[in-house]
């Protein structure tokens, strides 16, 4: 995919995200502060070679399990259970289903490899979970984000992006508050 489709992809990915920001509450029944940024069970690449966890990457971890780009999503589905919806089409770069498996707080987006679905994005839906680093959807701000990331960034229409590995986390800003946050396997491309 070229950087300009990507950029557009990303802008539009994160749209949709503040929209569902504006309806993100901390009431409900888990404990913001127990998500996201746990203890990491280490979920593997799976053999799949020239992919996977380069060291450094950023990655998102929910209820123990550390979700990283480009990784194998079979292992990571089945340690987080099935309180997903799923979504699938055509994939129009790789052969075979682009999925979407959309869990209460977030949404995991895969591409397929061969006979596996890879991670290709997270999107953060709610405030109730936070990156690593501790910075949410609401409640964090512009500055927040450059405190726990550095000044090393790109920032383009309201959206922050920062670059580790194969991953770019983005971060959109309105009004100086984080209002979405994704993911991204950096080196997705068409063949």
């Amino acid at each position: 995919m070229n950087k300009k489709i990507r950029n557009i992809l990303a802008a539009t990915v994160m749209l949709s995200m503040a929209f569902a920001a504006a309806s993100c509450s901390s009431g409900d029944a888990e404990d913001p502060e127990m998500i996201g940024g746990q203890t990491t069970i280490s979920v593997e690449n799976g053999g799949n070679e020239g992919s996977g966890n380069v060291s450094g990457d950023f990655g998102f971890t929910y209820s123990g399990v550390k979700i990283v780009m480009n990784t194998d999503s079979a292992p990571i589905l089945e340690a987080l259970g099935s309180d997903y919806s799923y979504y699938e089409s055509d994939s129009c770069a790789y052969q075979g289903m682009d999925k979407i498996f959309t869990f209460p707080h977030f949404a995991i987006y895969t591409y397929p490899d061969g006979d596996k679905d890879m991670v290709s994005s997270v999107e953060f839906k709610t405030d109730a979970v936070a990156t690593e680093e501790g910075i949410r959807i609401a409640s964090s701000t512009k500055d927040d984000v450059i405190a726990a990331y550095g000044s090393d960034y790109q920032e383009s229409d309201g959206i922050i992006k920062y670059t580790r590995g194969n991953c770019v986390i983005s971060f959109k800003i309105e009004e100086n508050a984080v209002a979405g946050i994704v993911y991204d396997y950096a080196d997705l491309r068409t063949e």
